[in-house]
């Protein structure tokens, strides 16, 4: 009996022992527990290793490796679509922690800088990237075994699941300077996701013709562009900033990027929008007003409210032509029906010099003036159709997804949109172009100017025929 009772007091001091430990958390009075902050599961103790055998950990992981694009789109390097591509990698980069400043693998040290690898690529050289990645690849590093190495893993899986077959063709042409031995000494080759970055941009902008040079050429044939996009604000922006920001990338820039936009929106082919361009471009390089302290962003701002403005006004229609562009416009119909009458006159005297029996002026007939009928001259047709056979391919535009260079015939080509062909010539250096830019100033002048003397000439032309049918008519 005792031992019951003992066993009864013992279970009650328990019981009392608990509910005293319990009141802070029944009456709320007990201490939150304490929470480590983190924008994204990434970045939550970015500095530890994620343990994979952790349903956390996997998921972690999934997240990272899985493509940068949701459907079934695949970035093929284009050109036009290289800042696309680089913003989403660096969205996932900030978003799994592989920037992270103890463990990311993102910065490199140029010149005693920081550099970001993903927005200044062009700055940091691949030899660079592969010396200063060797503690978290290396057999032996300091960071191999740390979470440095885990977001290198997870960055390049996720890199070769967001490029499209042809692509990753194309960068396992140099395998070698991503695919690197840990020397270990046993042979084992290690994906490095940096420099892996680095040769699938090369393959995209940094190839042999994409030098300073060649993209500050682009830059400055933008007036050429807003010709072939017929105005189109959107597109005109977008070939300057995928140019521009490439030529960032690579440590270079251009004084002139303001006269050049003005340039190209000069040559909008609307009349409300010039105005406003031209207005806008006196006030900046006057520093007056809201323009004063402005740079090329704000001047695409401007622009493209403008353009969007116009484009909503139900009232309007884009591309209206100036009061003077019109005039010339009335004149080209004007002088197109004269010359249309001048030839209905020349027929007229034509038939008129001419006897009812089919004479003509020396009494000879028709039928016998070329001492008998014509024949045409056959030519041989062989080669030409051989010929058109074996080039009929250069007038097949590229699709949107295919590159815009090829060998064909042991040759480069490249397709010039100005030719609409594939053509040797690179479409900066096409002569087309130059002429197009060259004669876009001048000729609104040139037609006024021809119009009205054209219109003038064939009026007198048009009175003195009339005047010669009705001498021919009293004959």
């Amino acid at each position: 009996m005792a031992d019951l009772n003992d066993a009864v007091a013992e279970l009650t001091a328990n019981l009392n022992a608990l509910i005293v430990a319990l009141q802070p958390i029944l009456t709320g009075t007990a201490p939150l527990p304490t929470v480590t902050f983190a924008n994204t599961p990434g970045t939550f103790k970015a500095t530890e290793l994620i343990d994979y055998s952790s349903r956390t950990g996997t998921a972690l992981y999934q997240d990272g490796v899985r493509s940068l694009y949701d459907d079934e789109t695949k970035f093929d390097l284009n050109n036009e679509r290289v800042m696309n591509f680089i913003d989403k990698v660096k969205a996932r980069a900030e978003k799994m922690g592989w920037n992270n400043a103890t463990q990311g693998i993102t910065t490199y040290q140029v010149d005693g800088q920081d550099v970001d690898l993903i927005e200044h690529y062009g700055l940091i050289d691949i030899t660079e990237i592969q010396d200063q990645s060797k503690p978290w690849y290396e057999h032996g590093g300091a960071k191999v075994n740390q979470r440095a190495a885990q977001n290198n893993t997870q960055f390049f899986e996720m890199l070769m699941n967001s490029l499209s077959e042809t692509s990753i063709d194309a960068v396992k042409v140099y395998e070698n300077e991503y695919m690197l031995d840990d020397n270990s000494g046993t042979n084992k080759l290690v994906g490095n996701a940096a420099a892996l970055y680095k040769v699938i941009m090369r393959c995209t902008v940094l190839d042999t013709k994409a030098t300073n040079k060649a993209l500050r050429d682009r830059l400055k044939d933008l007036p050429t562009v807003v010709t072939t996009v017929n105005g189109d604000i959107d597109a005109i922006h977008s070939h300057f900033t995928v140019n521009y920001n490439q030529l960032r990338a690579r440590g270079a820039d251009m004084d002139d990027k303001e006269e050049l936009l003005f340039a190209a929106y000069s040559n909008v082919p609307d009349y409300r929008f010039r105005k406003y361009m031209d207005d806008r471009e006196t006030d900046y390089f006057d520093s007056r007003g809201d323009m004063a302290g402005k740079d090329y962003r704000f001047v695409m701002q401007l622009a493209k409210q403008k353009y969007d403005t116009l484009l909503k006004d139900t009232h309007y229609k884009w591309g209206t032509p100036s009061p003077a562009e019109q005039q010339v416009i009335a004149l080209h119909a004007e002088l197109t029906e004269v010359k249309s009458e001048n030839l209905q006159i020349s027929k007229q005297l034509k038939a008129k010099l001419k006897d009812p029996k089919g004479k003509d002026k020396k009494g000879k007939d028709k039928k016998d003036a070329g001492g008998g009928p014509k024949t045409k001259n056959k030519k041989d047709t062989s080669n030409k159709t051989r010929q058109k056979k074996d080039e009929a391919w250069k007038k097949v535009a590229p699709k949107a997804n295919e590159p815009k260079t090829k060998e064909q015939g042991g040759k480069k080509w490249n397709w010039c949109e100005h030719h609409q062909a594939w053509c040797i010539h690179h479409p900066t250096d096409c002569d087309l172009a130059k002429k197009l830019r060259a004669n876009t100033t001048q000729a609104t002048s040139n037609q006024a100017n021809q119009a009205e003397t054209s219109t003038n000439n064939f009026t007198a032309n048009y009175a003195q025929l009339l005047a010669h049918l009705a001498t021919l008519s009293t004959e």
